[in-house]
């Protein structure tokens, strides 16, 4: 994938804790993640129901940028049909969580990593649906996993100091 990634956390809206990393060698800053009482909602409430299945779920991100900070305004909680063993319907996310109604995609993560923790950051098969999702809708994106009731990690491609740079290219 080109392009600068800004790792970011979930923010207030679910009181979850700040998870940012640096950005390429300049350290650039990072652009702030706010999420609407409706999104913090939405997404407590898809992580209570992945927790109960103890599978995986996925939902689209309605989401704006300006300045320097990405607001997620209200996500989408997808059905878990033609999903993979951990029930995310990856071909049925890109699809459906494309511009301009829908800026990426979220899901959460349950399976444990550690002893006390689901992974804190995306796998390589998330970053190979994301690569997908990128290369269907041509356009910057905004991706998050949740893995905790009160944490998440989040990124966003095209916002780098503040300003919007141009949607990546992709070889076909």
């Amino acid at each position: 994938m080109r392009g600068v990634w800004v790792a970011l956390a979930l923010a207030a809206a679910i009181g979850g804790r700040v998870d940012a990393q640096s950005v390429g060698p300049a350290r650039r800053p990072k652009p702030a993640f706010r999420f609407s009482p409706e999104a913090g909602l939405g997404i407590r409430a898809l992580w209570t129901e992945s927790v109960a299945a103890k599978q995986e779920r996925v939902a689209c991100l309605g989401a704006s940028v300006r300045n320097d900070t990405v607001f997620v305004s209200r996500i989408l909680a997808l059905q878990p049909d033609q999903a993979d063993s951990m029930s995310i319907a990856s071909e049925s996310s890109v699809e459906r969580c494309g511009p301009p109604e829908w800026a990426g995609t979220l899901h959460t993560h349950v399976a444990l990593y550690t002893a006390e923790l689901p992974s804190t950051r995306f796998s390589a098969q998330d970053r190979g649906v994301m690569l997908r999702w990128y290369q269907r809708w041509r356009s910057d994106g905004v991706f998050c996993v949740v893995y905790s009731a009160r944490d998440a990690h989040c990124e966003a491609d095209g916002v780098v100091g503040g300003m919007r740079r141009t949607p990546p290219t992709m070889a076909r």
